[in-house]
Order: C-alpha cells, then structure tokens, then sequence
C-alpha cells in the first residue's frame, strides 16, 4: 500500500510524486481539513480517491460531493474548483489523485482497478465528469499568442471573444491562458527545470509572482512539486 513520509505541520497540504506505473503520469495525496483549490485545469485526466472524509467539486456549475471511498474521474482540460466541507463535522480528509495519460478510454471498472492497484482498495462508487462540452479554442495556441490574435482569427472582437469564451467554458480566455502557463510550469519541473527557468518559458516576468499562483492553484510550491515526497 502506498505511503510516505509525514509531512511538517508548516509544508503544504499537497504533495505530488513521479509515478512509476503505465499511463500513471504522476499522484499527489492530500492531508488536512482545509483541501479547498481555486479553478484550475490539469492537462492529464485526475482521478480522485477519498480515503476518509469528503471533498466537494463543481465541474461546469455542477455540484459534485464525495465520500470516503468514492472517487471521481475528471478529464484533461476540464475546469474544475474543489471546496471543503465543515471540518468540525467532517474532520480531516486524506485524498489520492492518480493523474493519467489523457483519452484513455476508461470505465468505472478500469478505474476502480487503477486504485485497487495502488492503494490494494475498491471504490465503492467512481463518478465519471463529463468532458468539455466543446473543444477549448486556445489549448493548442502558443503561450506567446495574445487574446487579441485569437480574437482576431475568429473574426471577432477582443471583448465579443472574451463574452462567447466565457459563455461556453465557464471561465475567461485570459483565465484559461494563466492556467496553461501554470500547467506548462508543472510540465517543466516535472522535467527537471529550474522553477525560474520555467516561469521564463512559460511567459511569467517575474518567478515569486509565479510562485504564489502555482502554489494557489495547485497546493504545493513549486520547489517542493519539482522534487516532490519520496513514496513508500
């Protein structure tokens, strides 16, 4: 069964680590009582294990609230917030996420056997979120591209753009590009990169700036990400 070290009451509630395992492109567990992220995107499919506790998602304004043993499998690119629940009444919740080569087409079956692999446990239910209900017009773009251009190739106004981009995927375009710059940092460190050699190349001016939104976004610092807890 997977575990590792405990972590100091002062690091943060996520940790991530390399995972050695087909399609598995890495796994992050999360301990505390306050689990809640702002919205955000992965560019891997995420499913989520609850092990005790609970966790509450809203995907597409849908509200989606687990309990322990039930997981949740949300597409790449899907936006997504996680929000806690009362911890007086639900005390500490301990998470697994499993993050997987996105398209696979998996079932409830495959999933639940991707956890019992890992964690020698079932799910007693897996929830499957629906994928984007249209394709994201900028998830190919080039970082460097501004909203301006894209605007422009749809024949559109900046502010129309903006209007209709909102309209369909539920967050901003210039939201939706902070994301991909955060999302292509991650791709980076989890090669090796620096992190100020991967906020430069993911366009952000200034690293601590970059710091601050990847450790909002995603529960961790970018230092402890790149090195991430060794699993036992």
């Amino acid at each position: 069964m997977l575990s590792f070290s405990s972590p100091s009451p002062s690091s943060p509630p996520w940790h991530y680590w390399r995972a050695d395992l087909p399609d598995i492109k890495e796994m992050s567990m999360a301990r505390g009582t306050t689990l809640a992220l702002p919205l955000h995107f992965h560019q891997e499919d995420q499913l989520a294990f609850i092990l005790s506790g609970c966790r509450h998602f809203l995907i597409a304004g849908q509200p989606v609230h687990l309990t322990a043993g039930q997981a949740l499998l949300i597409p790449a690119g899907t936006p997504h917030i996680s929000q806690d629940a009362d911890p007086a009444r639900v005390g500490q919740t301990l998470c697994l996420n499993l993050y997987l080569t996105p398209g696979l087409p998996l079932d409830r079956a495959d999933c639940a056997a991707l956890i019992r692999h890992c964690l020698g446990d079932r799910p007693s239910h897996v929830h499957l979120a629906a994928p984007p209900r249209l394709p994201l017009p900028m998830q190919d773009m080039p970082l460097t591209m501004s909203i301006q251009s894209l605007a422009r190739q749809a024949n559109m106004s900046r502010e129309a753009y903006s209007r209709r981009f909102q309209r369909h995927h539920g967050l901003s375009p210039q939201t939706f590009r902070l994301l991909q710059q955060l999302n292509h940092v991650k791709t980076q460190l989890r090669a090796g990169v620096g992190s100020l050699q991967a906020a430069m190349e993911a366009g952000f001016a200034d690293q601590s700036h970059m710091g601050r939104l990847f450790r909002r976004t995603f529960g961790t610092t970018p230092g402890r990400y790149r090195t991430g807890p060794l699993p036992r």
